[in-house]
């Protein structure tokens, strides 16, 4: 099937240069992450994939408007672990091969108040508790670190912080020769337009570089020239043609009404439910009262960083242009509140680019997106 049909109901295979090996990066406990788990495996179902799960820093029961650096180190290993746990546990009930898990540390910052980190996601059913803490199944970085040295190439997607990546290729940094391709979802705090560059460099504070800014720079404007950097902007995930109003309304779009009990869309639905009630939800009420519409939608943001893994995916849904990247602000002479801001501008050629961001949805792209949804869930 063409890539250019925009009204494609399936997804074109794989180019022949698919990743053997592919290094999943998520956080703690975003329900996107699970989606780019379950999208990695089907779009590349011979694949080796290993996930990185690096924590945000978090304090369980902190009231509204507590500084966020008054997290809690044990609190936030545990959700870090619980995460590790659920994810295999995922992966096992959606019928999919078993992942191994590894650490990727606890980022340094989080933009997220505490108080928001809901105890629902902890207290999920899928998991037992006790065997969660006992056998947490969440392997040293050192590990991963071996079994990466037994490979020639690899690739990495990124749905969080890059505090892990960091650590992986100060403790081995041949692995970064390695590396063919790092994906990474891009995502401004709320907002979006961050490619919007005209004819000058543009900056915006992106939420996964702002919680760990030292890591984000080592990564971003280190990596050996051999490596190509994709970067999926907020441009590109926050449309509202491929948002949903509601879990009902993305059940309908992952599956048909007969195919409703598919185990990934069910057990994704599980997770939507919970992050609508508690983060999005809220956030659509205060709209309608504030304005009279509701604009906030469900959007599935780093399902992108699978997505990019598949060039002929990419080609087909993305308007991709090569960038250098300025500056990322993140030394301690520089402002607090500026950490995080990614200054771009648009690279002059892309014959020697090695770094790319998605800066809008091609014609047609909305319904690429959708099918491939449906593809990948079903």
């Amino acid at each position: 099937m063409s890539t250019t049909d925009a009204t494609a109901t399936t997804i074109p295979a794989p180019a022949a240069e698919k990743p053997q090996v592919i290094v999943a990066v998520v956080d703690a406990p975003d329900p996107d992450n699970f989606a780019q788990i379950a999208a990695t495996r089907k779009l590349f179902p011979d694949a080796i994939i290993h996930v990185m799960v690096t924590g945000r820093p978090v304090a369980f029961d902190a009231p509204m408007g507590e500084p966020n650096w008054m997290y809690d180190v044990e609190d936030s290993r545990a959700v870090q672990i619980i995460s590790a746990a659920r994810i295999k546990a995922f992966v096992k009930r959606c019928g999919l091969p078993n992942v191994r898990v590894f650490d990727g540390g606890i980022a340094p910052r989080t933009l997220v108040p505490h108080a928001l980190h809901f105890a629902d996601y902890y207290k999920f059913g899928d998991v037992d508790p006790v065997s969660a803490i006992r056998h947490p199944q969440m392997e040293p970085l050192c590990n991963l670190i071996k079994t990466l040295m037994e490979v020639e190439r690899f690739s990495i997607s990124v749905g969080g912080p890059m505090t892990g990546l960091m650590q992986l290729f100060q403790h081995a940094p041949a692995l970064a020769h390695r590396v063919d391709v790092i994906t990474a979802m891009f995502a401004t705090f709320g907002g979006v337009q961050m490619m919007d560059l005209g004819s000058g460099p543009r900056g915006a504070v992106q939420f996964n570089v702002a919680c760990d800014p030292v890591a984000a720079n080592y990564i971003l404007t280190g990596m050996p020239k051999t490596c190509r950097t994709i970067l999926m902007t907020t441009d590109v995930t926050r449309v509202a043609a491929i948002g949903f109003m509601d879990p009902d309304e993305l059940n309908v779009a992952l599956c048909d009404e007969n195919e409703r009990t598919g185990n990934p869309a069910r057990e994704l639905l599980k997770l939507y439910r919970i992050w609508h009630e508690n983060a999005v939800k809220p956030r659509q009420v205060k709209e309608k009262e504030k304005t009279g519409t509701i604009t906030e939608k469900l959007w599935i943001h780093d399902l992108v960083a699978a997505l990019a893994l598949n060039p002929e995916l990419l080609d087909a849904i993305y308007d991709v242009i090569p960038v250098t990247i300025k500056n990322i602000t993140h030394r301690p002479s520089e402002s607090e509140k500026e950490w995080g801001t990614v200054t771009m501008a648009a690279a002059n050629t892309a014959s020697e680019a090695t770094i790319f961001a998605a800066r809008a949805l091609k014609p047609g792209g909305a319904e690429r997106y959708l099918a491939a949804l449906r593809w990948l869930f079903a």
